[in-house]
């Protein structure tokens, strides 16, 4: 899955960042390239990509790698050569440099699975001491992990400066791997089902609302609001004949047909008889005797009253209510091929009042729901919510528990992370039990991986579960851009990127970029591009980015083999510049 991409590219293969900058303490052990010698006992020394002035007190040759020791990591870092030309002539050694050699200086345990790891390290110019090796080794060992797959989760630690525990290693494999967040949410539900213990009924609850169809966003059918709109009521004259050619191609209303005609039909079909169980499920509140008598209302007014309080979802979920409302309408048209008409809607040659009336519909049947107890928010306020609920700041939360500022029910209720810690210490059956470690496992390698940063760039990556009517999905969420002063990401100046999958489009990465307020975005997806239906939807983008002090630049389609490339273009936006005066490091 295009998630799992995303992660591994964080946790294991740098290609699409700019190298990382060396931390040098003392007792670090790294191997580097003299690549020019001057005058003076001056040299050029390269490590990890960076270029570096180095005072000699060593016999190095140019263009040759060795291993170096950092003996004092403050102020000017002095490092010892562990295999100049002097050792290695004494030695008998090659002028490359000797894993095995530096094993034994190290004192560290002669086997092949630890000269693997050392000659890893190596290549990926990660730091390391003594001791963090002996102590990985051993993790290693412990999880039974002495392979590729583990030295890489292990490096990545290294490299993230974290400690070598049982917990940090099973959480980031935990990101690396599959299930998504919403796969594992699923997981834990089955399993919470199953279990009558009261704190895994709490936690059942909170996952089913994290899962809930339709949480972030709700598409309704456009027949409703198309009807709506066909009796004129609040619109212009433009917009209810544009809404009438758009019925009449759909084939809800038979062309030629007179509004009246319509009207008078459905009243009669409602106070049918036979047509009292569809109404009953179309309408319960009518069928209860909550609702008026219909029959002595006007033929339009009732119209006009039923299809206001008529809510029809979306997509497949939808078919069986718009049949029975097409059977109301007395059409003999059926709901999957009306619905296969609306898709292609976009596609067709509209006048302008049908265009204008096929942007208010779509605008109009997709909303964002909020999440808890708000009825409707606005998505960021919504994806807030979510992460809140997933607890990716319960050690913050804790911080504030501690200090006074949050009280112990407020830590947990609605927390996810932090019922699960609890539900740990319970007795529960070990499937119940596997599953709570295995979420817990993946919350915290979420949190690890969340923030990062190389030079100016700072780069946070989150993926949380997301509905979108009955369609379960997960997006990754990746911002990159400069912090202010406030420690938040600049709005004005920063790129933010979204990796899902999506029921129609499948994978898709919508990469946006903001330069001074202007935002460009670009789709990839390797569906053919919809370009009627962006050009419908472009004029809403654009006022909703004005209404934020936002203005759209360019909106472009491309494949996904294209997306490659954009990812290189980061370091270019905030391109640091980076020069050294004088003498960096001494050997």
């Amino acid at each position: 899955m295009i998630h799992s991409q995303v992660h591994n590219q964080r946790t294991v293969s740098a290609s699409v960042q700019p190298s990382r900058p060396i931390t040098l303490a003392t007792g670090h052990v790294f191997q580097g390239q003299i690549t020019k010698i001057f005058p003076n006992n001056v040299a050029a020394l390269s490590m990890n990509g960076m270029n570096v002035t180095a005072r000699l007190e060593a016999a190095l040759t140019a263009g040759q790698r060795y291993w170096f020791e950092v003996q004092e990591g403050t102020g000017i870092p002095r490092l010892r050569v562990l295999d100049d030309n002097t050792f290695r002539q004494r030695e008998g050694l090659s002028t490359q440099p000797s894993v095995d050699r530096l094993m034994q200086q190290l004192g560290l345990p002669q086997s092949k699975g630890m000269e693997t790891f050392i000659r890893q390290l190596s290549e990926q110019q990660i730091p390391f001491t003594r001791q963090s090796v002996l102590a990985g080794a051993q993790l290693l060992n412990e999880l039974n992990q002495f392979n590729d797959k583990g030295f890489r989760t292990l490096m990545n630690m290294m490299e993230r400066q974290l400690p070598l525990t049982k917990e940090t290693f099973q959480a980031f494999e935990a990101v690396s791997k599959q299930p998504s967040v919403s796969q594992q949410l699923q997981q834990l539900s089955t399993q919470l089902s199953q279990s009558a213990h009261p704190a895994a009924q709490q936690v059942s609850e909170l996952v089913a609302n994290l899962l809930k169809p339709g949480a972030f966003q709700s598409t309704q059918s456009p027949i409703p609001q198309l009807l709506s709109m066909y009796t004129g009521q609040g619109i212009s004259s433009e917009a209810r004949q544009g809404a009438e050619q758009l019925l009449t191609r759909l084939g809800v209303i038979p062309e030629g047909t007179n509004p009246s005609q319509v009207y008078d039909q459905f009243k009669q079909a409602l106070l049918n008889p036979a047509n009292r169980e569809i109404v009953s499920q179309l309408w319960p509140n009518v069928a209860s005797g909550q609702g008026m008598d219909l029959s002595k209302l006007d033929a339009k007014v009732v119209f006009e009253t039923m299809i206001s309080r008529l809510s029809v979802p979306a997509g497949k979920e939808g078919i069986s209510q718009l049949q029975q409302l097409l059977s109301l309408l007395q059409t003999k048209e059926q709901a999957t091929e009306v619905q296969a008409r609306w898709i292609q809607l976009p596609t067709q040659s509209l006048i302008p009042s049908e265009r204008l009336v096929l942007q208010q519909t779509l605008e109009a049947t997709t909303s964002f729901q909020g999440q808890v107890s708000e009825a409707r928010t606005t998505a960021g306020a919504h994806l807030q919510s979510v992460l809140q609920m997933l607890g990716y700041q319960h050690e913050h939360d804790v911080t504030r528990f501690l200090q006074g500022d949050l009280t112990k029910e407020n830590l947990t209720s609605e927390r996810l992370k932090a019922m699960l810690l609890h539900l740990q210490q319970e007795e529960l059956p070990t499937a119940l039990k596997e599953q709570v470690n295995q979420t817990l496992h993946r919350l915290t390698g979420q949190q690890m991986l969340a923030q990062d940063q190389t030079g100016p760039l700072h780069q946070m990556i989150m993926q949380i579960p997301l509905s979108l009517g009955a369609y379960q999905t997960d997006m990754t969420m990746q911002w990159e851009g400069r912090k202010q002063a406030n420690g938040e990401l600049d709005p004005a100046f920063c790129r933010i990127l979204f990796y899902l999958t999506l029921e129609r489009l499948e994978e898709t990465i919508v990469d946006v970029q903001i330069q001074n307020r202007i935002i460009a975005v670009t789709v990839f997806n390797e569906q053919e591009k919809p370009q009627a239906l962006i050009d419908l939807l472009i004029p809403s983008l654009k006022r909703s980015l004005n209404e934020q002090n936002y203005q759209l630049l360019s909106v472009k389609w491309k494949t996904m083999k294209e997306a490659q490339a954009p990812q290189q273009q980061t370091q270019h936006m905030y391109q640091q510049s980076v020069s050294y005066q004088g003498v960096d490091v001494r050997i």
